[in-house]
């Protein structure tokens, strides 16, 4: 049995912990603009330690830390694991007083932490994603004033963190590049096996782009390519994971989703795309192939390779239809 208090668990932990996940900022080395805003949460409280937490599954990240040399603490330790659940301030006078934290190690041993107060970071879609907190070895209490200024700093980690993740994105489909969206199709492949949930996976190659570029230059491309991304989000979900993986290609990954819902998405983009007025290439019109996670994959590769043979197929006019099997 633990020797303290277990840490509370938000009811929507896994949408907690896949937003976490796409901001893309886990074990990201220090940032000297997040340690501006901890160098001044220091001072302003006037606290020795104060620091900028994300909480994952099994521990807390510190993306900027004044005051403290650890980078990172098991999440069963994380005073921002309880302020992360409860998504409000949390502020605690005295920790060596308060039965969630008094036989904690971190109040029992270095560094010795009695006062702690902690202002979630939201995300866009409201999922806190860990806190700005500050840290004292004698216990203490922030006024109003004091509470309000944590948490202007706290909107302005949020903002920070915003303009970091969208240099993941491609700034006209506003979808996920290649490379965080193959990374991220992983952490959700490990989010279906541990939760025993599906994937599809709709693979769509876009050839009227080529054709627009040839015949109305580049503006017309750019134009294709935000309207083709906001036809993409809004056939899927937010919980979907969707990326421009090539200058013509897009990959969806659907979240607890089977082959049904996959052919729906790719019939709703076909029906989108054929009523668009900036569609200037009918007769070369959006190839979909779709494949599905199945019992025996071992990783996230096997599914992406399904889907890359099936566009291949879809391109040349086969099926694109890969195995479908749950």
């Amino acid at each position: 049995m633990a020797p303290f208090p277990d840490y509370p668990l938000p009811a929507d932990e896994e949408e907690r912990l896949r937003t976490l996940e796409r901001v893309l900022l886990l074990d990201k080395p220090a940032d000297e603009h997040l340690d501006r805003i901890t160098e001044l949460a220091a001072a302003i409280l006037d606290k020795p330690i104060a620091l900028i937490s994300l909480v994952d599954q099994h521990r807390q990240r510190f993306l900027s830390r004044q005051g403290l040399d650890a980078l990172e603490t098991p999440r069963e330790l994380a005073f921002c694991a309880h302020a992360v659940a409860g998504r409000e301030p949390l502020v605690v006078p005295d920790a060596s007083l308060d039965p969630r934290f008094s036989t904690n190690p971190l109040v029992l041993g270095d560094p010795s932490i009695r006062f702690y107060a902690g202002m979630p970071l939201l995300a866009p879609n409201g999922q806190p994603l860990g806190t700005l907190c500050v840290i004292d070895r004698q216990p203490g209490n922030l006024s109003d004033q004091q509470l309000h200024l944590l948490q202007l700093l706290a909107a302005q980690v949020t903002r920070e963190v915003a303009l970091r993740e969208m240099s993941s994105h491609c700034l006209l489909t506003g979808l996920f590049h290649r490379a965080p969206f193959l990374f991220l199709a992983g952490k959700e492949f490990e989010r279906a096996r541990r939760t025993d949930t599906s994937l599809a996976l709709v693979s769509v190659a876009a050839p009227h782009l080529e054709s627009a570029a040839k015949s109305a230059g580049q503006d017309a491309v750019e134009r294709l390519l935000i309207g083709l991304g906001e036809d993409l989000r809004a056939t899927t979900t937010a919980a979907d994971l969707l990326g421009r993986v090539g200058s013509d290609q897009f990959s969806l990954l659907l979240v607890d989703a089977n082959a049904e819902r996959a052919r729906q998405v790719c019939g709703d983009l076909q029906a989108r795309l054929a009523s668009s007025a900036v569609c200037t290439a009918p007769q070369r019109p959006l190839r979909c192939a779709i494949s599905c996670l199945l019992p025996e994959d071992t990783n996230i590769v096997e599914l992406l390779i399904r889907g890359e043979n099936s566009l291949f197929l879809a391109r040349s006019g086969g099926s694109g239809q890969a195995p479908t099997r749950s």
